[in-house]
């Protein structure tokens, strides 16, 4: 296939969606972890009066948490600090509960006057997540096995089998960045930002 044919198809297939916003948004999300730079247009789920600092705040916490990290943040200074949590997570809970060993482990977040807390998403934010992915998908047949795996025994491995078995790996992919970038834009909405 030529890249002008593939182009067309590809503006074809926006053209279908140019009217529903979750779906672009998740476009967006795509084209921004292919690292396709437009310039400066905004960040699906941040209004542009939030200014840049914040949006890009949120999109460091979002792509930690993505990737598995706690992050913490510093609501003073808006700095971020991600902790992997493998191996970590414990000295982290000691850190938190005695002050005495928190230079023990070198981690900054210790030395702020507060900070918040964000965790990755565990089993029931990731089964909630798939829930509404379920609902949103565009493919019914696929929406249904996935509604129906939801009351089955290990629901998120049996979900996470049928999104790559059908090619939707990437879809699912952007639409939990697009959760998790909802979910830290609610954990900081209730806090008094310096910006």
């Amino acid at each position: 296939m030529k890249i002008e044919d593939l182009y067309q198809m590809v503006l074809s297939k926006l053209g279908h969606i140019k009217e529903d916003e979750s779906k672009l948004s998740r476009v967006f999300i795509l084209l921004e972890q292919m690292d396709v730079d437009g310039g400066e247009e905004e960040i699906v789920g941040v209004d542009v009066e939030d200014g840049e600092e914040y949006r890009s705040l949120v999109m460091q916490i979002a792509d930690a948490l993505n990737d598995g990290f706690v992050c913490f943040v510093n609501p003073q200074t808006l700095e971020m600090e991600p902790v992997d949590c493998k191996g970590y997570y414990d000295a982290i809970e000691i850190a938190e509960q005695n002050e005495d060993m928190m230079d023990e482990y070198d981690l900054d977040f210790t030395k702020w006057d507060g900070y918040i807390r964000l965790q990755p998403f565990g089993r029931e934010e990731l089964r909630t997540a798939m829930g509404k992915f379920a609902l949103e998908i565009d493919d019914p047949k696929l929406a249904e096995k996935l509604q129906n795996a939801l009351e089955a025994n290990k629901p998120l491995r049996k979900m996470l089998d049928m999104i790559r078995d059908a090619d939707k790996w990437l879809v699912w992919q952007v639409f939990k960045k697009q959760e998790i970038i909802n979910y830290v834009k609610g954990e900081l909405a209730d806090t008094d930002l310096p910006m």
